[in-house]
């Protein structure tokens, strides 16, 4: 293996530092015409960039820094923060003038790798284990270019055949951007019904502006539709406060706050019942929804009637809040949470000395407008599709991801050869496959009676069939 090998230094890649040293810009050097984008750390995340927060800088500020602007097909790599996190600048990031500030890298492969190849490696547990181990021990985790230089990838990478890696992540990328389109199309149902009021009347017209009654709230300080209510979080009957303690399990994948960007879901560690730490102690239900307490952090997790695969794989961090719903209250609970206004009054709640949040009692300041019955039926036979839609695709991710993945460290290591002539692509995804590993892996799992075990998680079988000498896998 070590003569495959070969140090980013070695192999005629080109790292270049983000703007150390120089000053952060102040508030007049940012935002003319959104000239020129400015990254953060905060930008960089596990699953690429991540646009939620940005920054734009001047054109003559822009021109008075020395580093980190970015060409096209650069890769960018956190040196501090989240270390080792990477993203790839390539023509779908849609945005022409970009530069990252200190605690970033650029990692700039010229004519002499593949870039898409290259950001693969860099993302494999692999590359990930040699940071790690670079790192370790050090009070603040920084990835200086003395050690980034030290990686070591794959020598002979511009002959390794990176399509079916490339078409795994642009199938990610595209159940991403149908998710973007879906969340909108939700949040405008939202607004249009719940903050217009212009949910359908009895006679399918939009109530508020075809004359529907309306009656002044003093909490709210606005008028509301008639019959509507006006409670709190605390004691609102579209839902109850979930409580902590899970119920016995074997093992399952333990989700930190950490591991929840916005809606999405990144796997956590696996963990058993006995050995969980404190904070993995929330059980997931069906219709219940959930959000990070902590301020200034929006990280959502809707779990829906149709979504039992999460209750399977999950456990939940106290750093959430969990709301038990209803079949029929669930959607609007989803939108309300995902609303601006809940994180805006979230974050003005928010206290604590040490790390400000909201806690169970906090829900009391919380006003929320409760519909009738028969609108929240209306709503959620319209709305409840498009989150399952919203989940199922969030799960695709997760198992494409898994499946990039576990090829990988194959393709790294030659145990995976691909035949272009049985290589074909359906609508949905290029069909893999890794034939000497995975009949090994197969023929194995038979002999020892897993296959009839619906209960042994597959990924844990993989490691330990991984882990064994070749002698034992016969």
């Amino acid at each position: 293996m070590s003569k495959m090998l070969i140090e980013l230094q070695k192999a005629g890649i080109k790292l270049i530092d983000g703007d150390r040293g120089t000053r952060y810009p102040s508030k007049e050097d940012f935002y003319d015409k959104e000239y020129c984008l400015f990254l953060d750390t905060g930008n960089i995340t596990a699953k690429g960039f991540d646009f939620s927060s940005t920054h734009f800088i001047t054109q003559q500020k822009d021109s008075s820094l020395r580093n980190g602007k970015l060409e096209r097909n650069d890769i960018v790599m956190t040196t501090r923060g989240s270390v080792g996190n990477v993203a790839l600048y390539d023509e779908s990031v849609p945005f022409d003038n970009v530069r990252i500030n200190s605690g970033m890298i650029i990692i700039r492969c010229g004519d002499s790798c593949s870039p898409q190849l290259l950001y693969y490696l860099l993302q494999s547990p692999f590359v990930k284990k040699q940071i790690n181990d670079m790192i370790s021990g050090s009070v603040q985790k920084q990835l200086p270019v003395s050690i980034i230089n030290r990686i070591k990838i794959i020598k002979d990478y511009t002959s390794m055949n990176v399509r079916v890696i490339y078409d795994l992540d642009r199938k990610i990328k595209l159940n991403n951007e149908i998710n973007t389109q879906l969340e909108e199309l939700a949040r405008t149902i939202y607004d249009y019904w719940f903050l217009q009021f212009e949910f359908p009347n009895e006679e399918g017209k939009p109530y508020k502006s075809s004359g529907g009654k309306m009656v002044y709230n003093e909490q709210l300080k606005r008028e509301i539709p008639e019959s509507w209510e006006v409670k709190t979080l605390k004691n609102s009957r579209l839902f109850s406060i979930i409580k902590q303690g899970v119920e016995y399990f074997s093992k399952k994948i333990y989700l930190a706050t950490a591991n929840v960007i916005g809606n999405d879901i990144i796997d956590g560690n696996v963990v058993d019942y006995e050995n969980r730490e404190g904070r993995a102690n929330m059980q997931p239900t069906l219709n219940s929804v959930w959000f990070a307490k902590m301020k200034n952090s929006i990280k959502h997790i809707f779990i829906s009637k149709s979504d039992k695969w999460m209750i399977d794989k999950y456990i939940i961090s106290t750093g959430f809040m969990g709301l038990q719903c209803g079949e029929n209250s669930f959607p609007y609970i989803v939108g309300f949470i995902s609303s601006k206004y809940f994180e805006k009054l979230k974050d003005y709640r928010s206290g604590g000395s040490t790390q400000e949040g909201i806690n169970e009692e906090d829900l009391n300041l919380f006003p929320i407008i409760e519909p009738t019955d028969d609108i929240l039926i209306k709503y959620a036979n319209l709305v409840t599709s498009l989150i399952e839609k919203l989940n199922k695709n969030r799960k695709e991710n997760q198992e494409l991801s898994s499946l990039r993945d576990f090829l990988l460290p194959l393709l790294m290591n030659g145990q995976v050869t691909f035949n272009e002539e049985n290589y074909k692509l359906d609508n949905e995804i290029k069909q893999v496959i890794a034939k000497p590993y995975i009949d090994g892996y197969n023929q194995w799992k038979r002999m020892q009676g897993y296959a009839a075990r619906g209960e042994v998680d597959d990924e844990i079988l993989k490691q330990i069939y991984d882990a064994m000498d070749e002698y034992d896998k016969k």
